[in-house]
């Protein structure tokens, strides 16, 4: 298991909703915010190990840095309950922006007001909630990091001086971990968002493959539908035109199709549907193209093939081939089939001229097979 499917299973999954019926992308978000709210977690219980043993802090300095963690905490925490148990991430991300919000508005005001260090981490404020929010949430967080700001620099203008709790051995510290920790969260964000965009786009993109295989195949047999199987002969046509080419086009319908479902039911009529489309793949060149056009009809586009004699033969072959019987049920099912042909441009120079001719051809010869099978 790689590291990441490792997080995923192990750690986020816990928190993700149980909800069901919850789309790819729902999903892909809901793992965004959770990674996004544990690793700020992480990243508050490592701030307060580092200030207690790593650096060397005056009482009130250990003392903030204990409460902001734990209001921090508190509120990642609660943000996870609500993704949790309600599903709504929308309110766990403002909860937890809100929650770094109070925050660094709260240190702030204990070391220096508008000279603070820790000021710089609120960028990350309305970048966190554009990136994870939108554009509207981004711009109102904005708004309250702005004000927030006007209010400590009018009132250090009027001469109101904020207290500092840090040393000045220790401002510079201070400022380094305020620079590191807007850094780290905004980057954090954007390479989480960048890697979340990015999965889902790709299933988006699958997604809208599977929606044109089924807009353009059908969904019994697998071949082109009728729709695009009219796309492709007159793109044929077109192409024939200018390359002044010919190709023909094979019709065929299924003899005696509605006894199979009278008979031996309608999923027998598709199991014959199934295995004649097969047995046509098997026979087609690369460069044919097989469609169903509904019900028991089928088409064929063969380029190159104009020769009225060598589609006799051709047809003869498939004549063969699909009369091998098909076991259905205890019974072994002969299919039967009938097939007209039209040759471009000799029987038309369009799509309706041609489906026309191989369509009558196609029903001159089912009545010359009921003429010969009733003498």
């Amino acid at each position: 298991m790689s590291e990441s499917s490792w997080l995923t299973t192990q750690v986020i999954q816990p928190w993700l909703p149980k909800k069901p019926g919850l789309s790819n992308h729902q999903q892909l978000a809901n793992r965004f915010v959770v990674s996004v709210l544990l690793s700020t977690l992480g990243y508050t219980c490592l701030l307060i190990l580092s200030c207690h043993f790593l650096l060397i802090l005056e009482p009130q300095g250990k003392t903030l840095v204990t409460h902001v963690s734990a209001v921090l905490a508190s509120g990642i925490l609660l943000a996870l309950m609500i993704i949790r148990f309600d599903g709504n991430r929308i309110a766990a991300l403002n909860v937890f922006i809100a929650t770094l919000f109070i925050g660094f508005v709260f240190v702030s005001l204990q070391t220096g007001g508008i000279n603070s260090p820790v000021n710089p981490c609120a960028i990350a404020i309305p970048a966190l909630a554009t990136l994870s929010i939108g554009g509207g949430a981004g711009i109102l967080w904005a708004v309250a990091v702005f004000s927030s700001g006007i209010f400590l620099f009018v009132a250090a203008n009027y001469g109101y001086v904020f207290p500092s709790i840090i040393a000045p051995h220790n401002f510079a510290v201070a400022e380094f971990y305020g620079l590191f920790t807007a850094g780290s969260l905004t980057l954090y964000t954007v390479i989480k968002f960048d890697k979340t965009s990015r999965k889902l786009r790709e299933l988006l993109g699958e997604e809208h493959e599977k929606f044109i295989e089924l807009a353009h195949h059908d969904s019994l047999t697998g071949l082109s539908n009728r729709r695009h199987f009219t796309q492709h002969i007159e793109s044929t046509i077109a192409k024939a035109q200018y390359r002044d080419s010919t190709f023909c086009i094979l019709y065929f319908d299924l003899n005696n199709f509605k006894e199979i479902n009278d008979n031996y039911g309608h999923h027998s009529g598709d199991v014959v549907l199934r295995e004649f489309a097969k047995r046509l793949r098997k026979l087609n060149r690369s460069t044919d193209i097989i469609a169903r056009l509904g019900g028991d009809e089928f088409c064929m586009i063969i380029p190159g093939l104009s020769d009225a004699d060598v589609i006799q033969k051709k047809i003869a072959v498939f004549y063969f081939a699909l009369a091998e019987p098909l076991p259905l049920g205890n019974t072994l099912y002969q299919i039967s089939t009938s097939i007209g042909y039209a040759i471009y441009p000799n029987d038309g120079s369009s799509y309706e001229a041609l489906i026309q001719v191989a369509d009558q051809k196609m029903y001159q010869e089912k009545r010359q097979q009921y003429a010969e099978s009733t003498v």
